[in-house]
Order: C-alpha cells, then structure tokens, then sequence
C-alpha cells in the first residue's frame, strides 16, 4: 500500500469504534493491515490462523474481517465458511485479501459468504474506502435491524417503544450505571374518563398524554433521553437525573393546560365528571391528572430491571396519593447511601 490519507470524520466521531478483526498468517501483512487501521481509529483483533480465529471470535463479534484468501492450513475461504455457521456472524461482512486474484478465486470467496477482495499491492485510499464502506453498510444493517424491533414492539396506538425496548434500554442503562432518572407516569381518573366518553375519545386523550410527553423532553433534555408506552395509561421515560425534576415540572404544566380540552365545557368548568361506580354509586371523578414517580438509577444497586420497575411502581403509587398532576421522587435510596457513608468508618 502506498500513500496517505486524514482519518475519515465518521471513524474519528464514532463513539463506538468499529472492531475488526484480522486474520493472517503472513507477519508482515498483519501487522502493517493493523498498524494502518487502528491509525484509523479502528479497534484491532489479529490471529495468526484460522484455527486461532475461531477461538478468538468466540469472546465478541466483530464488525469486519479482513483474512488472508490463501493461508497454510485452513485456508481463507475454509475459515470464512466455518465463521457463516455461526448465526452470530453471518451478517459480519468478510473481505478477503490476496495477490492477483483469478476469476476462479473470486467466486469461491463470494460462495464462501464474502462481500469484497481488496487485490496486494493497495493504495492506502483505496484499502480504507473498502474497509470503511462495509462497515458502514453493516452498521446500517444493524440499525435496520434494531429499528424493525422498535417497530414490531411499538405500541399500536402512540407507536411508542413497547414493553421488550423497554426493559432493554432502561438494562442497558442499569449495566452501565448511567446517572438516569426514570419517571413512571399514569394517568389518573382514566378509567372513568373511558366509561363516561367512550373509547374513541379516551384514544385522543392518551394521545395528547403521550404528545406532551414528547414534546417536554424535546423542550428540556439535552442529554440522551427516552420515552416508551408500556401499555393503557402506563408510560416511562428515561433521563439526565439532573433534568428529571425539571422535565417532570414542564410536564405538568403542559398537560394540566391542555387536559380540560378533552372534556366537555360544563364538565371542565365543574372540574370534574359524574358516574357510576362498579357498585353502582354515582362517584365524583376529578378532570384527568398525570402522576409521575421517580427514582434515580444510581440511588440503588440495580442489577435487573425487575428491580427497578418494583420501586417505579411504589414511588408511583405514592404520587397518586397526591391530588392533581405530581411527581413524587424517590428518596429512600440516597437516604439509605447517607446512613451508610455515616456509619462508614472514617480514616485518620
């Protein structure tokens, strides 16, 4: 390979380094391929063989691999074949590298699941465009992917992330130790909104719940943040812990604005509805509030999901304690953190 080029935008902006795993059995080749591309920003794998490959890639998946077409012992197109049998790396593109490739050569790599040749000698440019270009493409495959998840577990109405990204969204946070707030919020004095209006209106006004939502986390969070629909009036969003009290305020203020849209002009300025009860009591029920219970991901040693949605679901019930739109926060946590560094031993 000769020549030079700038490491391109995307590699150096990309937070997740793309990982690429090399497999040679020519010293020389290998170390300068890995030497050029972790220049690049790239995180590098290397095996000596094909043997040693697939030991290897037992502990993580690549995102490319780029092997030697022609290796004593188990070949390239031998390893490429075994790595296809894997259904973890059946999308990981395999571009294989040789001298003076015969058309013969070319097929039986693209039959062994391949996607591209790059041909020694190389220009530099043209070596990183290859490498670059499948990366790309498979990372593109990966969004797809995930975005088709999103969509199949989508709730049908808001299409908000269901229940499944959920709980993976807010694990992965938990994994990680993300400082995350996550806000459970249900609707109150729904089910009697539903009865008294019909469906179709109780549809508009969750909705409206979920647009405010929306549009409140838009409005404050400037961190990551996300918003899902675990199911009726049941919807959790997840941010920056230092934003979620000021979210939680905007969206209070939004919703009890717009709420009373959704009742009738005597009902709204009466503040409340009139209807039976399941034993048959006419019952008073207040305009629709949203109540909000939050709790800090880092106040607790959350190691599963499960875990959190138990606290999610008491500090819940505790704002629906609350007339009117509120959110409750959790503090048991901290305080339970403050007694233990008190009782804590202190160095002198």
């Amino acid at each position: 390979m000769g020549g030079s080029v700038s490491p391109p935008k995307d590699v150096a902006l990309n937070e997740r380094h793309a990982r690429i795993f090399i497999v040679d059995d020519a010293d020389q080749d290998l170390r300068v391929h890995a030497a050029t591309l972790k220049a690049q920003g790239y995180e590098i794998v290397t095996a000596c063989n094909g043997e040693e490959a697939l030991l290897r890639v037992e502990a993580d998946v690549p995102d490319l691999f780029l092997i030697a077409a022609k290796m004593k012992g188990m070949s390239g197109f031998q390893l490429c074949e075994s790595l296809k049998d894997d259904a973890r790396l059946i999308n990981v593109p395999v571009i294989f590298v040789t001298e003076h490739p015969t058309s013969d050569d070319i097929d039986h790599g693209y039959a062994a699941g391949g996607v591209d040749y790059i041909s020694k000698p190389c220009h530099l440019s043209e070596f990183l465009a290859r490498v670059r270009t499948h990366i790309r493409l498979y990372q593109l495959l990966q969004e797809v992917a995930r975005l088709e998840d999103v969509a199949i577990d989508s709730n049908p109405l808001t299409h908000l992330p269901g229940n499944n990204t959920i709980m993976a969204i807010i694990q992965e946070a938990i994994d990680l130790k993300l400082d995350k707030t996550v806000l459970y919020a249900d609707l109150d004095n729904f089910k009697a909104y539903n009865d008294y209006y019909g469906f179709s209106d109780g549809d508009d006004l969750l909705l409206f719940t979920a647009e405010t939502l929306q549009i409140a986390i838009r409005t404050i969070c400037k961190g990551e943040s996300f918003l899902g629909h675990i199911g009726g009036d049941d919807f959790v969003a997840m941010v920056d812990h230092e934003e979620a009290e000021i979210l939680a305020a905007e969206i209070v203020k939004q919703f009890d604005i717009g709420a009373p849209a959704f009742y009738r002009d005597d009902d709204a300025e009466r503040g409340y509805i009139e209807t039976e009860d399941r034993q048959g009591e006419t019952v008073r029920f207040p305009i629709a509030a949203l109540s909000m219970g939050g709790v800090r991901l880092q106040s607790y040693d959350f190691s599963r999901y499960l875990e959190l949605a138990n606290v999610c679901a008491e500090t819940k019930h505790m704002a629906k304690l609350v007339p009117g739109s509120n959110l409750f926060m959790d503090r048991r946590g901290e305080l339970l953190a403050e007694q233990t560094d008190e009782l804590a031993p202190t160095e002198v």
